[in-house]
C-alpha cells in the first residue's frame, strides 16, 4: 500500500515508515527494526541483486553483440576475454600493406584537415583527456622520433595514428619492434562523436604519401583478433594478414609468440633489457 516499504540503510539508523490506524485518524509512524534485522537482510539480499543485475547486463551486451556481429563472432569475442583473463594469452592478428600514394581528399568530412602534428601541439592536446594521450607518452614517443598524423577541425584535434620506425610499447612491459622498409602503425584514436566517417582512412592516406617519400613502403599493424570494427577498416585499408602474435603469461613473465611469416619480415615483441 502507499507509505509502506523499508527505507534506505543510513549508517544503521534506518526505519521503517508504516501507516498504521489509531481510533479514525490515519498517521504515520516508525518502527525501528529489531536488532540485527537490517544486517541480515542486507547481506543476504545484496549478492542475490547484484548477480541479478551482473546477469541482466551481460545478457544485454550479448545481444546487442549478436545483432551486430552474429553469434559465431559474439561468442568469439567472449572466448578471446576468456583465454586474456583466466589464462593470460594475448593473441594479435599481424597485418601488412603496402602503402600507396592516395589523396585523402575524398575521405574528408566538410571542415575536416588532415596534417602532421608539431612537437607543440602534441604537448598541449596530452591535456585534454578525451584523445587519451599522455604527457609521458608523448614525449617519450616524440623522443623516439615517432611521428602522428591527425584529423582537425579548425584547430581542434579529432583524431590521429601514430607511426614509428623502430620499435612502440605494446603492455605488459612489451615493446612491438619493426625494420626497414617497414613501419609500424600503432595508438591510432577518433574522438567518438567523429567516428563512422572515414575519418581515419584520410589520416592513413596522408602518412602513406609522406613515408613513401621517406623510402618506406609498407605499413605493419598490430590487432585484436576480436576487433571486428578494426578488422573491417583494415580490410578496407587493404591491410592483409600474414600471421599472429602475442604473449602468454607464465609466473610473472611474458612469453612472446609468433608465426613463422611475421618472424620472416623481422617484426616480433620483445621485453626491454634491465
Amino acid at each position: 500500500m502507499p507509505g509502506t516499504g523499508t527505507a534506505l540503510d543510513h549508517g544503521g539508523d534506518a526505519m521503517e515508515l508504516r501507516r498504521v490506524t489509531a481510533g479514525r485518524k490515519t498517521m504515520a509512524v516508525a518502527i525501528r527494526p529489531p536488532a540485527g534485522k537490517w544486517g541480515s537482510s542486507i547481506v543476504s539480499a545484496s549478492p542475490s541483486r547484484f548477480a541479478r543485475v551482473t546477469f541482466f547486463w551481460k545478457f544485454v551486451n550479448l545481444r546487442t553483440d549478436v545483432k551486430r556481429w552474429g553469434w559465431k563472432r559474439s561468442l568469439l569475442i567472449r572466448f578471446i576475454s576468456m583465454l586474456r583473463r583466466y589464462a593470460g594469452l594475448h593473441i594479435y592478428r599481424i597485418n601488412v600493406r603496402p602503402l600507396v600514394e592516395q589523396s585523402s581528399e575524398p575521405y574528408l568530412p566538410s571542415g575536416i584537415t588532415v596534417r602532421i602534428v608539431a612537437p607543440e601541439e602534441l604537448l598541449k592536446a596530452a591535456a585534454d583527456p578525451e584523445l587519451d594521450l599522455g604527457l609521458d607518452f608523448v614525449r617519450d614517443a616524440l623522443a623516439r622520433g615517432d611521428m602522428a598524423f591527425a584529423a582537425l577541425e579548425g584547430e581542434r584535434l579529432v583524431g590521429y595514428t601514430w607511426r614509428t620506425f623502430t620499435a612502440a610499447p605494446d603492455r605488459d612491459g612489451l615493446w612491438a619492434r619493426v625494420r626497414r622498409p617497414y613501419q609500424y602503425s600503432y595508438k591510432a584514436f577518433i574522438r567518438p562523436s567523429y567516428r563512422g566517417k572515414r575519418i581515419h582512412v584520410a589520416i592513413t592516406f596522408l602518412a602513406d604519401a609522406y613515408l613513401l617519400a621517406l623510402g618506406y613502403t609498407f605499413e605493419v599493424g598490430y590487432m585484436e583478433i576480436s576487433n571486428f570494427s578494426s578488422i573491417g577498416v583494415a580490410n578496407f585499408l587493404g591491410r592483409r594478414k600474414i600471421g599472429y602474435a602475442g604473449y602468454a603469461k607464465w609466473f610473472g613473465r611474458c612469453i612472446p609468440i609468433r608465426t613463422p611469416a611475421v618472424e620472416k619480415i623481422g617484426v616480433e615483441l620483445f621485453a626491454l633489457r634491465a
